[in-house]
């Protein structure tokens, strides 16, 4: 708990100094609003309950200059989401993240970001601190295309221990600069770490220290059904577009399906969602 204090002090401080020095640099704000579907949100193992959302947004963002090897970036989100049906699921959350951003050569581009979000969700169970970082990779490759890879970490420490996780993630994406104003990528991701797992009644797995008749276990009365954390391995693939109407306006979309298999079974999602945003 130490350490993550520390690092969570550490983010902090970062992303005051990156404010405080933002001023004379080039950033922008940003701001948007989305509608999305998610057919499993309590990502359970038999069915599931689909549901929609409405997601308003504000960001913050200060982009390296690109006129030294070595620059550093920062970004500041808020952000805020009601569901139609489980309102329980209504969250409200802030995250920041500065990092270091290294040129090797034009249009190939390191950059490493550790990042502190605090979210609040209505069910106070899974309210969480969560702590991590991003290494990634991106090259600028003919005729408009464009890729990358990375690598994520994630702990997040919730309310409730269940719906608290760590995860390791690797993706990769391409996509391509149809025009200067519409671009479309596709990605993929795979993960492992801990996932909540909803059920309709309790799993016949073999208990113990760290099984699914121990401590790591709840009834869920936002999802109205027993909830276990499983140690799951991830895979996601999604396609998205956007388009920029004007200088400011912009819209996106996108689809990913995920597939999560555990010691619980395995199970599937659809999500997508359409949106619009303004670039001050």
């Amino acid at each position: 708990m130490f350490t993550i204090r520390r690092f969570a002090f550490s983010v902090c401080v970062l992303a005051a100094i990156s404010l405080v020095e933002a001023g004379s640099v080039s950033a922008g704000w940003e701001t948007g609003a989305k509608v999305g579907f998610d057919t499993n949100v309590s990502r359970s193992i038999s069915g599931g309950e689909s549901d929609v959302y409405l997601l308003g947004y504000a960001a913050y963002s200060r982009e390296p200059s690109g006129e030294t090897r070595l620059d550093w970036s920062f970004s500041a989100v808020g952000e805020t989401a009601a569901y139609a049906s489980l309102s329980d699921l209504d969250y409200a959350a802030v995250t920041f993240s500065p990092g270091l951003v290294y040129f090797c050569r034009p249009g190939w581009v390191i950059s490493a970001a550790p990042f502190l979000q605090a979210k609040g969700v209505t069910d106070s169970n899974q309210s969480a601190i969560a702590l991590g970082g991003k290494f990634l990779f991106r090259q600028r490759l003919p005729s408009d295309f464009y890729a990358g890879q990375y690598y994520a970490y994630t702990d997040s420490r919730a309310n409730a221990e269940t719906f608290s996780y760590t995860e390791h993630a690797l993706g990769a994406f391409l996509g391509r600069n149809w025009t200067h104003t519409f671009s479309t990528e596709i990605g993929y991701e795979f993960s492992r770490g801990d996932s909540f797992r909803s059920v309709a009644h309790s799993p016949s797995v073999p208990g113990g220290p760290g099984g699914f008749e121990g401590e790591h276990h709840m009834f869920s009365s936002a999802f109205g059904t027993d909830v276990f954390r499983d140690r799951v391995d991830r895979h996601a693939i999604g396609v998205s577009a956007g388009i920029a109407w004007t200088k400011s306006i912009f819209s996106a979309a996108g689809y990913t399906y995920t597939n999560r298999r555990g010691d619980l079974g395995s199970s599937g999602s659809h999500a997508g969602f359409l949106g619009v945003g303004y670039r001050f």
